[in-house]
C-alpha cells in the first residue's frame, strides 16, 4: 500500500473513531454526567495509565520498525506482550482500594476494577496491530479502530442512560478493548505461546528496557496531570480541566494524528533504504502546522460558543480553560514524531534524558500553577508547551541536520496561514457580529470563510502543504482541475 493510500485509510480511521468518541463524549456529558463524574473517571483512568507504562515496553515500535522480522519469533513477542499486560492488570486492580482511600472517593474502586479488566484484554491486540502497521494495512486498522470505538460508545451511552454514572465511561473502555482485540485478531491471528528460545526475545527486551524509561517518563508527565489537579483542586476542577485538555487534544489528533501514524513505518522504510530523512520530515512539519495551527487558533477564539453549544451551560467553566489548552497545543504539534525519529535513528539513550527533563518541567510547572487555581493550571499548558517545543525542536534539528533557516521559514509560513484562517472569526468576535449565544451554525459559516482565507494564504506564501491540497483536490474533482490547467 502506498504512503498516500495508507494515509487516506489512516485518516478515515482517525475521523471515524474521533466522530464516534466525540459524539459519545458530548451526549454522555451533556445529558447524563456532571463535571465531578468526569473528574472521577479521569482520576481513575490516569492512575491506571500510570501502570500501563509496563504494558507495551516499546513492543509496538519494535515490531513495526524492525528492518527484519523473524516469523518464528512473533508468537514469542505476543507471549511477552500478554505476560506484561496481565501483570499491569493485576497492578491496577491492586491499586483500586488504596487509590479510593487516597482521594477519599469510594466510587473510584469499581471504576478502577473495570479498567483493570480492560487492561487484561489490550495486550492480545498489541502484536497483531503492530504487524498490520508494519505491513501498512491501514484498511484493517480502520475496521478495528472504528468498530471498537462504536462498540465502546454504544456501551457508554447505554450504561449512562441507565444511571451508571462515571462507571459508564469505564464500561465503554472495556467494550472498546474487547472489540478491538477481536477484530485485530481476525485480520492477523497471533496467539502467544510458551517461549521456547529466550534468545529470540532478547532484542525485544533490550529495546524495551530503554523504551520503558521513556514510557515511564512520558506517562508521569502526561498522566499525572489529572492526578495532580485531582489531589490539589478536587474532582470538579479535574473534570473541567480534563474536558478542556481532551477537547484540544482530540481536535489535534483528528487533524494530524492519522498523518503521523502513517509516517512512522514510512520513515522506517526510508531509513532501511539509506535515504535521508531531513526533507520528508520538514514536509511533515509543514503539513502538521499548516493544518493544526489554524484549528487550534480557531478553537481558542471560539472556546465559549463551542463549549456552550456542545456541552451546555453546566460546562461553561471549561471555556477559559479550553482557550489556554488550545494555544498550548500549538507548540505540541509543531514537532511531530519527537519520540519516533530518535528511536529509528538509534538515539534512544539521548531521548531518555531529554524526556526526563521534559517530564520534570511538566510536573513542576503544573504543580505550582495548581496553587493558583484551575485556570492557572490550564495556563501552565502554554508555558509547558513552549519549553517542550524548545527542547524537542533543538534535538530534532541536530539529529536530522536540518538548517535552522529552513525550519524557521516553515513555521513562519504556517503561522501566517493560521492568522489568515482566524482573521474572520477574530473580526466577528471583536466587532460583535458574532456572540457565544448565537450557536454553532454562524460559527461554522465563519470557519468556512476562514478556510477560504487559509487556502489563499497557502498559495500566497507558497506553503509546501499547498501541493498536498492540490493532490487531494485532484482526486476529488479531477476534470475541473485538468480543464483549469489546460
Amino acid at each position: 500500500m502506498s504512503i498516500r493510500r495508507a494515509a487516506l485509510w489512516s485518516l478515515a480511521s482517525q475521523y471515524a473513531s474521533f466522530a464516534i468518541q466525540f459524539a459519545t463524549s458530548v451526549i454522555v456529558s451533556r445529558f447524563f454526567l456532571l463535571p465531578a463524574d468526569v473528574g472521577l473517571f479521569s482520576i481513575a483512568l490516569a492512575a491506571a495509565m500510570m501502570f500501563a507504562i509496563f504494558q507495551d515496553l516499546g513492543i509496538s515500535r519494535f515490531v513495526s520498525g524492525q528492518p527484519e522480522m523473524k516469523d518464528e519469533a512473533i508468537r514469542d513477542y505476543a507471549a511477552v506482550a500478554v505476560a506484561l499486560g496481565w501483570f499491569v492488570a493485576l497492578l491496577v486492580a491492586a491499586a483500586a482500594l488504596p487509590l479510593a482511600r487516597f482521594y477519599q472517593q469510594p466510587a473510584l474502586l469499581p471504576i478502577v476494577l473495570v479498567i483493570a479488566l480492560s487492561y487484561a484484554i489490550v495486550p492480545l491486540a498489541l502484536v497483531p496491530a503492530a504487524l498490520l502497521t508494519r505491513a501498512m494495512n491501514f484498511r484493517a486498522l480502520f475496521v478495528a479502530n472504528a468498530g471498537s470505538a462504536l462498540a465502546g460508545g454504544v456501551t457508554a451511552f447505554v450504561c449512562a442512560a441507565h444511571g451508571a454514572g462515571p462507571g459508564a465511561l469505564a464500561w465503554g473502555v472495556l467494550a472498546t478493548a474487547a472489540t478491538r482485540a477481536l477484530i485485530v485478531l481476525a485480520f492477523r491471528p497471533v496467539f502467544p505461546r510458551m517461549i521456547r528460545d529466550r534468545s529470540a526475545v532478547q532484542p525485544l527486551l533490550g529495546f524495551g528496557s530503554s523504551s520503558f524509561v521513556i514510557s515511564c517518563s512520558a506517562a508521569i508527565g502526561l498522566r499525572s496531570q489529572d492526578l495532580i489537579v485531582g489531589r490539589l483542586l478536587g474532582v470538579v476542577a479535574t473534570g473541567l480541566f480534563t474536558r478542556a485538555s481532551a477537547l484540544a487534544a482530540q481536535l489535534s489528533t483528528l487533524v494530524v494524528g492519522a498523518i503521523n501514524t502513517v509516517f512512522y513505518p514510512a520513515f522506517a522504510r526510508k531509513r532501511d533504504a539509506g535515504e535521508p530523512l531531513g526533507e520528508p520530515y520538514l514536509h511533515l512539519v509543514a503539513c502538521n502546522t499548516a493544518l493544526n495551527w489554524p484549528a487550534m487558533l480557531g478553537l481558542a477564539l471560539a472556546a465559549e460558543p463551542v463549549v456552550l453549544a456542545l456541552y451546555g451551560p453546566k460546562w461553561e467553566a471549561v471555556a477559559p480553560l479550553l482557550r489556554w489548552t488550545a494555544l498550548g497545543e500549538i507548540f505540541f504539534v509543531a514537532v511531530p514524531l519527537q519520540m519516533d525519529i530518535p528511536i529509528l535513528l538509534g538515539r534512544i539513550k539521548s531521548l531518555v534524558w531529554i524526556n526526563l527533563l521534559d517530564t520534570v518541567l511538566t510536573v513542576l510547572i503544573l504543580g505550582l500553577a495548581c496553587l493558583y487555581g484551575v485556570e492557572a493550571a490550564a495556563m501552565s499548558r502554554l508555558a509547558t508547551g513552549a519549553l517542550w517545543f524548545a527542547i524537542y525542536i533543538t534535538f530534532q534539528k541536530k539529529l536530522l541536520a536540518i538548517p535552522a533557516q529552513r525550519i524557521v521559514m516553515v513555521y513562519l509560513r504556517s503561522g501566517l496561514c493560521a492568522v489568515a484562517a482566524g482573521f474572520p472569526l477574530f473580526t466577528a468576535l471583536q466587532t460583535g457580529l458574532y456572540r457565544a449565544e448565537m450557536g454553532l451554525l454562524p460559527l461554522v459559516g465563519l470557519a468556512g470563510v476562514g478556510a477560504l482565507f487559509w487556502l489563499g494564504a497557502l498559495v500566497l506564501v507558497r506553503h509546501p502543504a499547498w501541493d498536498e491540497v492540490k493532490l487531494m483536490l485532484g482526486h476529488l474533482w479531477p476534470q475541473p482541475l485538468r480543464r483549469a490547467r489546460g
